[in-house]
């Protein structure tokens, strides 16, 4: 039986990166897209590479990035135009699979386990989409390669921008081990805190923990986390259609991971 593969594109810095496509004069500039600069409520929810030294990051109130960045320039959002973009990155990734699942507008999963004969190894795949979506769309994405959702994650979060991260059976205790718990998807900050106060603070630390242990400190989903560190995630990548696309464009970093776990927990019910 064929080891999956499976791709998740996530365009980097999705709405700063388009905002800099429409209006060149911003690039080389520190920037963000955020809520209402009169509302002190308003928050940042994407910023360029210029603005990361700074200290700006996503989630922060715009009036604290301001303090710690004076010339950071703040652009609404325009969130059709984010979703036009979204709609073409999915057309693109539906050349190579019709199974799709977003993870918000900017990121999606991809199942080409049965594309090797037409596209060569998902790694040739997901080097091709990022030099597609550069021309076609003139932004860059990374892309990780695994052999599971959970991994394939966790390779386009390990290098960015516009690169592409292989994680496999052979390698993932390498990959994946030493890498902070917090970055484990379905680890937040509550968890972070309760697996620190028992020496927990890497991917390798869950993996190796004793699952009786996990499970008192953070009930079933101790369990999960374990099997995720394992590598021995198998959720199916949702066919396009059929995926639970997040429609709150807003703040969705919080809301999708949630979705993300709901629908988890229903795949593992029903299996």
């Amino acid at each position: 039986m064929a080891v999956r593969t499976v791709l998740h594109a996530d365009m980097n810095n999705c709405y700063a990166s388009i905002e800099m496509l429409h209006h060149p004069k911003l690039r080389g500039r520190p920037m963000a897209v955020g809520g209402s600069v009169e509302q002190r409520h308003g928050i940042i929810l994407a910023r360029n590479y210029e603005a990361r030294p700074f200290g700006v990051k996503v989630g922060q109130a715009l009036w604290e990035a301001r303090q710690k960045c004076p010339n950071l320039i703040i652009v609404p959002p325009d969130y059709d135009k984010y979703l036009r973009f979204s709609r073409l990155f999915r057309e693109i990734l539906s050349d190579y699979s019709p199974q799709i699942e977003p993870f918000g507008i900017d990121e999606s999963w991809v199942d080409v386990t049965g594309c090797a004969k037409k596209h060569g190894s998902g790694e040739n795949i997901a080097n091709e989409i990022r030099e597609r979506v550069k021309y076609e769309l003139g932004i860059t994405v990374s892309i990780g390669v695994s052999y599971n959702k959970i991994f394939a994650k966790l390779g386009s979060d390990i290098k960015k921008p516009d690169a592409t991260t292989v994680i496999s059976p052979e390698n993932f205790k390498d990959v994946v081990w030493p890498l902070p718990a917090a970055d484990l998807l379905g680890v937040g900050r509550a968890t972070q805190a309760k697996l620190g106060k028992y020496g927990i603070s890497t991917i390798g630390g869950i993996a190796t923990a004793n699952p009786d242990i996990l499970k008192r400190l953070l009930g079933k989903w101790g369990l999960f986390l374990h099997t995720y560190a394992n590598g021995m995630d198998n959720s199916p990548v949702a066919e396009a259609g059929n995926e639970n696309v997040v429609k709150s464009v807003g703040n969705s970093t919080i809301l999708r991971k949630s979705l993300f776990i709901i629908n988890y927990l229903c795949f593992l019910l029903k299996s």
